[in-house]
């Protein structure tokens, strides 16, 4: 049994190892958001096995308040993205492009 939490931990520790590359090196701001996720995940993973592994269910909140930053560092980044991608824009309040002439 502690053989399938050791793999499963080093897998999740593998997957944040590249994830955290995949948010250093991302060649767009997209790429950085989806990684940033994935990081999220699996830091929820790693303490769902740690809770498993330990029987107990201490672990849950931490799971659940780690799962809602994870869910709003999300929402943040994506509006950071969209707000970034609407300044260049047009000139209008709503971003569309007015012809004064």
């Amino acid at each position: 049994m502690t053989l399938m939490f050791q793999a499963c931990v080093m897998g999740l520790c593998l997957t944040v190892l590249l994830a955290l590359y995949r948010l250093a090196r991302g060649p767009t701001m997209a790429d950085r958001m989806f990684a940033f996720d994935l990081v999220a995940v699996s830091g929820v993973g790693l303490i769902a096995v740690l809770s498993a592994l330990r029987s107990t269910t201490f672990y849950l909140e931490l799971i659940l308040v780690y799962s809602l930053l994870g869910f709003l560092g999300t929402v943040a980044l994506t509006l950071l993205l969209t707000r970034s991608e609407g300044d260049g824009g047009g000139g209008g309040a709503d971003g569309s492009e007015e012809d004064d002439r």
